[in-house]
């Protein structure tokens, strides 16, 4: 079967970021880095001092913030993947066989 492939503007660039984000979040070091940050805060938490209460909440915070980013990584590349998906049931049409050969 083929598909129609034409899509709108608005969802090809949603489409485009979805690629975009998929690639991020499947690249070894992007992930690295991630987890890298992630764990920089919680040993910033944990080894800080009982007073150091600003200090804590500054790694929260930007524990948060890395964890927010790959949430929106992740709705970005789940968005362009549905409208793919969505596009193909609508417009899946099927493909002409030729008499006598294969495909």
């Amino acid at each position: 079967m083929q598909l129609s492939t034409v899509l709108s503007d608005e969802e090809q660039a949603a489409v485009d970021q979805g690629e975009a984000a998929s690639f991020l979040l499947d690249h070894p070091l992007f992930l690295v880095a991630i987890e890298a940050v992630r764990t920089d805060c919680a040993e910033g938490i944990l080894r800080s001092l009982p007073a150091a209460k600003a200090e804590r909440e500054d790694a929260y915070h930007l524990s948060r913030a890395v964890s927010a980013v790959t949430v929106a990584l992740e709705n970005l590349s789940a968005r362009g993947e549905a409208i793919l998906a969505t596009h193909e049931q609508q417009h899946l049409l099927p493909f002409p066989e030729e008499d006598g050969e294969g495909a």
